[in-house]
């Protein structure tokens, strides 16, 4: 069993035909030929930071506008 990133979730559950695997902040624990066969990248070659959904965003961004 390998790690592996997930080309694009965060969090939740993968289900393959071999199984349903659990991915947590982007990784995922699998065997490794399903992880290679899925052309997923293994865990040691991704970045030490695993990716993250959240954005900062300005407090204001000018004025505010009342409809009336």
């Amino acid at each position: 069993m390998g790690m592996f990133q997930h080309p694009h979730l965060i969090r939740g559950i993968v289900r393959t035909p071999q199984g349903a695997f659990v991915v947590s902040r982007g990784l995922v624990e699998l065997p490794d030929e399903l992880g290679e066969s899925l052309g997923w990248r293994p865990a040691e070659s991704a970045d030490d930071t695993p990716p993250t959904a959240s954005r900062s965003l300005p407090i204001s961004c000018g004025p505010e506008h009342r409809a009336s």
